[in-house]
């Protein structure tokens, strides 16, 4: 049994398989094609308006800077689960095999992108909630001692992390370079991506996705028990909902993938096609997410940055303040 514990080598099986309809017909085309990439477009036009935002129009802040890096990472997810979608409905027989080994690179190139991306995803939000609860249990050291360059650097350690773990998965676990017909050699690499495929289950299971839903149980508790008057109860809604999110849509999504390389009998094109739609979905909320909770509590319409603005506010700042950011900015921001 070939061992396979990448996105690239998962889409590989994908295109590859012989038993497969190698066509969308019908409803089928619908729920998985069109759908997708409806969400993922309109995901990426949230989340472009999000870094367009945070880049240039709002102070930017130890908060933000996690955020503005999020955004990249889902609207990376998004166009690239676009590029896919958009393939298959102009070219339903891109499930050929002769079709994919035509282009075999550009589409794992593809496919380490979105891998990229959605580690990348996992490790920002872990951060975002670990920060904010230490900002909570421990606001002394949050407002003096933090680095003011911490959520710059964590960041881009993330980046870094994720970027060799992707590597790491598709140099390693590389279907392709089993063909060679060595058996010798095809054991030492089948147990070298088994020992990659431990190590990516230990990081996304074992290590982030505790940490961040720990952090997040302890942030809620302790805000909802003594705090809630000295904080941005926005800050905090946003937080919890875009955990939740990534709960129901984009871990799923994970635990599938990482079970498919398990079990051979799982009909890859299936989960590759449900796995895209929950990650589009994640990906596409957050920045809803954000312009909802910010507007939440007015009456009048307010503009998308004044939204942003009233979520991504210093949290350290009293809640007087939010008043004149929502009236006093208004005009401004909306010319």
């Amino acid at each position: 049994m070939k061992y396979l514990s990448t996105t690239a080598a998962t889409l590989e099986t994908w295109t590859a398989g012989k038993n497969q309809s190698m066509e969308y017909t019908g409803s089928h085309k619908v729920i998985l094609l069109i759908i997708p990439l409806f969400i993922s477009t309109c995901g990426s036009l949230g989340n472009g308006i999000v870094i367009w935002f945070l880049s240039f129009r709002i102070k930017r802040n130890p908060f933000t800077v996690y955020i503005l890096n999020l955004a990249v990472a889902d609207i990376s997810i998004l166009l690239g689960i676009s590029i896919f979608r958009l393939v298959l409905l102009l070219n339903p027989m891109f499930r050929s095999l002769t079709f994919f080994h035509k282009n075999a690179n550009t589409f794992l190139i593809l496919a380490m992108m979105l891998a990229f991306a959605y580690n990348t995803s996992l490790y920002l939000l872990t951060s975002i909630s670990v920060e904010r609860c230490l900002s909570v249990l421990y606001p002394i050291w949050y407002r003096c001692r933090r680095p003011k360059q911490q959520s710059a650097v964590v960041c881009a350690i993330l980046w870094i992390l994720s970027c060799l773990v992707t590597l790491i998965e598709y140099i390693v676990c590389d279907e392709r370079s089993t063909l060679s017909g060595d058996v010798d050699f095809m054991i030492v690499e089948h147990s070298q991506c088994q020992a990659v495929f431990i190590l990516v289950c230990i990081l996304s299971f074992l290590i982030f996705t505790p940490l961040m839903v720990l952090s997040s149980l302890i942030l809620l508790v302790k805000i909802k028990r003594n705090s809630w008057r000295h904080h941005s109860s926005k800050l905090y809604i946003v937080i919890m909902a875009t955990v939740v999110l990534f709960l129901l849509f984009a871990l799923p999504m994970r635990i599938l993938m990482l079970l498919s390389y398990e079990n051979r009998t799982l009909p890859p094109a299936i989960i590759f096609d449900i796995s895209a739609l929950f990650c589009s979905i994640n990906s596409a909320a957050n920045p809803f997410v954000y312009f909802f909770v910010g507007s939440q509590g007015q009456k009048n319409g307010l503009s998308l940055r004044i939204m942003l603005q009233r979520v991504f506010r210093e949290e350290a700042e009293p809640r007087q303040q939010e008043v004149g950011i929502t009236t006093g900015n208004t005009t401004e921001a909306e010319v």
